[in-house]
């Protein structure tokens, strides 16, 4: 028999206090092993904005990264619409054996939202509960909240002794969009992923937009996440963060640049035969070459698969790798923020972003500049449509 700890979270960011009930729950005498499960969309924050939950698996990833007996799981992000705690549960105790157990783990605080969940009684009823003080809940509180719900659901529901870290995510992430010392606060992991992809970077503007969007975006990211790598689904994400916060400064329609940036890189990963393929289905036979076909057939995969039929999104993803004569202004945006995106690392990068912030056609010369100049250096022939770019911008050669 395995018993199998599960902790659940949103993990926005992954912090210490995570790490140290992971390691308490894990160091249980009654838990053999762990399993992290990473939170979807959840019902009771539909009007709140959540991190990118790709960002948020790989932070739990990267917290837990050198702990035995941890599992982290996508499982609830990998789910169409809302997660519901019983639907998780279900699922995980298919792939179970019949001796094993599972044992939920929650702060106190969760002993009084519990009766509002979906069939709380199927979860106090099946699942043994171990509960860790936190959330500003006294024990003696809790202690009768507990004993509550043992007389009306027959829950089983013991207590953690060791002492948790009584950390805020919510103040965590204050402190990361303000630029204040965290790194205490942080595992070392996880605090180099946030600084190295400026997770938290434009929340105080991006938390204005519609939550509507943000639903949108996330049902978008769970059909890009079997497609993409880990390296290459953050940059996606990245891209669309950036694109958004351009697209802020500059006018553009956000919704728009947000979904062009997400989807830019659709088609990197699939076998380079089925690339190419779909490139010649999108029609432009300038770009069925190995380097560029992921452009044309990003746009064609966006179409056909996440149902994009708007012709300037499709446009700015079908462009993003080498520009063209006649850019439109989200052709530019797409271009540079691909181009320049916080955790790009080659040289002039900060020349590049100061010019995005008021003038979008002068990042995208200093780009193309860039460009040419690898290419220079690598012995490489210029694209045509890029050369066609550079005259439309006026760039002498």
């Amino acid at each position: 028999m395995t018993r199998y700890g599960l902790i659940g979270g949103t993990f926005d960011p992954f912090h210490n206090g995570h790490r140290r009930l992971v390691e308490a729950v894990n160091a249980s005498d009654g838990i053999d092993r762990v399993i992290l499960m990473v939170a979807g969309q959840q019902p009771h924050k539909t009007r709140v904005k959540v991190s990118a939950a790709s960002y948020r698996f790989e932070m739990a990833v990267r917290g837990v990264s050198d702990l035995e007996n941890v599992t982290v799981s996508d499982m609830e992000i990998n789910r169409k619409g809302r997660s519901f705690t019983i639907d998780t549960l279900n699922e995980l105790t298919k792939n179970m054996s019949d001796d094993d157990q599972l044992i939920l783990v929650y702060g106190s605080d969760v002993l009084f939202d519990l009766p509002n969940w979906r069939e709380p009684a199927a979860i106090l009823l099946r699942y043994p509960l171990l509960i860790a003080a936190r959330g500003g809940i006294a024990r003696q509180a809790a202690e009768i909240q507990a004993e509550k719900l043992r007389c009306d659901y027959q829950a089983r529901i013991s207590f953690m002794e060791q002492d948790m870290i009584e950390l805020s995510a919510t103040s965590i992430r204050d402190m990361l969009v303000a630029k204040q010392p965290h790194s205490h606060l942080i595992p070392d992991r996880v605090a180099a992923m946030i600084e190295h992809h400026d997770l938290y970077g434009y929340d105080d503007e991006l938390t204005t937009l519609d939550p509507e969007l943000w639903g949108l975006l996330a049902d978008y990211e769970r059909q890009l996440r079997p497609l993409l790598n880990t390296k290459r689904l953050l940059h996606s994400l990245n891209v669309m963060r950036y694109a958004m916060h351009l697209a802020m400064r500059h006018g553009i329609d956000v919704k728009k640049a947000a979904i062009a940036g997400l989807l830019h890189d659709c088609a990197k990963c699939l076998e380079a035969h089925t690339v190419l393929h779909y490139a010649r289905l999108a029609g432009d036979p300038q770009l069925v070459e190995a380097a560029l076909a992921h452009g044309p057939a990003g746009a064609y995969l966006a179409k056909r698969d996440f149902g994009i039929n708007d012709t300037e999104i499709l446009r700015a993803i079908h462009f993003h790798t080498t520009g063209n004569g006649d850019m439109s202004p989200l052709d530019l945006l797409i271009y540079v923020a691909d181009k320049v995106e916080p955790a790009r690392t080659y040289n002039n990068l900060e020349g590049i972003r100061i010019a995005a912030e008021n003038d979008l056609e002068q990042a995208m010369r200093l780009c193309l500049v860039e460009v040419e100049a690898f290419l220079v250096r690598e012995q490489k022939p210029s694209h045509p449509y890029a050369l066609a770019a550079l005259k439309k911008l006026n760039v002498v050669e």
